[in-house]
């Protein structure tokens, strides 16, 4: 499988992750730190990392996953239940959140300018009403062979157990 897109996301990426309701009303924001390394064999690992002005943190291991036949990563993890593919420019993802039953989250991801770069959005909905927005703007500061090993090493002791602010 030759994958064109996903190898290109690796690294550390640093921004803002800002959401907006239904109706435009912005009802959160924080940091974001996501380091996303992958494997011989196209296996994908990817941790979420978010920090709140008040000094809340969070920490989302989505585990080391793998990509099927037809080239899609499939997320499947105590959190959420999900696919991921490549398109022409884009990468896009459709999950829910298993803790927020008839819940589907509709993201695309784009590398701009450099590569450097990027930006994401993710369309919210419950059963079928419309929930909002998260839009997520992006830098990439370290490539992927550039994370300290040691990150990998401590993530046990750094992963949120229990109830997130992040997915509500």
């Amino acid at each position: 499988m030759k994958l064109r897109l996903f190898p290109r996301h690796t690294g550390v990426w640093e921004g803002v992750y800002t959401r907006i309701d239904a109706q435009g009303n912005c009802t959160g924001r924080w940091r974001s730190r996501l380091s996303i390394r992958m494997f011989e064999g196209d296996r994908y690992h990817q941790v979420n990392e978010y920090f709140w002005d008040d000094g809340h943190r969070e920490c989302h291991d989505f585990g080391v996953t793998g990509f099927d036949q037809n080239g899609e990563l499939v997320f499947e993890n105590p959190r959420i239940s999900g696919r991921s593919w490549e398109t022409h420019d884009s990468i896009c993802l459709v999950w829910t959140y298993k803790n927020r039953p008839g819940s589907k989250l509709f993201e695309m991801i784009d590398l701009i300018g450099d590569g450097t770069h990027r930006v994401r959005n993710w369309r919210w909905t419950l059963g079928d009403e419309f929930q909002g927005i998260t839009m997520i703007e992006e830098r990439r500061v370290m490539t992927m062979d550039e994370i300290d090993p040691g990150f990998w090493e401590r993530l046990p002791q750094l992963r949120t157990t229990g109830p997130s602010r992040s997915d509500h």
